[in-house]
């Protein structure tokens, strides 16, 4: 079973969903990502904070190392596929027709990539955990749901 996890621009949420559970090494489950507006990014291959999440959890084993942009093909290599926020399933249903009936929206907050001032930046860093933690428990979930 392949999961398709898709957020905006593929460098934060779907990052760290596909690479934590990718970690798990379940049999027959394979996670893939990618982001609506991934060649747009301004970031890099994945945002500093997510990288400091996937390094502190001992996961770049399973991290890929540069984004995906969502297409339509690529819509079509999910078994189950999981938006991490309603405007991301929006998009793929109005400008890459997507009409699959396996999917899941999962209201998961984002963080822009724009620079901030010290204290902010430190403010990413909790947000970053906080959403990671609340990643990690939906995958956990899911994970038991299809077992």
């Amino acid at each position: 079973m392949t999961i398709h996890f898709i957020c905006r621009g593929n460098t934060f949420r779907s990052r760290l969903a596909e690479t934590y559970l990718n970690s798990k090494q379940l049999p027959n489950i394979k996670a893939i990502s990618s982001g609506t507006e991934a060649k747009v990014n301004d970031c890099g291959p994945v945002t500093w904070y997510a990288q400091r999440l996937i390094q502190d959890g001992n996961l770049i084993a399973f991290e890929k190392p540069t984004w995906d942009q969502t297409t339509k093909i690529l819509l079509e290599k999910g078994d189950l596929t999981i938006f991490m926020h309603k405007n991301v399933y929006d998009f793929c249903v109005n400008k890459l027709e997507f009409d699959a009936k396996n999917f899941q929206i999962w209201d998961i907050p984002d963080i822009r990539n724009h620079f901030l001032t010290l204290p902010e930046e430190i403010k990413k860093v909790e947000a970053s955990e906080k959403i990671f933690a609340e990643i990690k428990q939906k995958v956990d979930k899911l994970m038991g749901e299809l077992k």
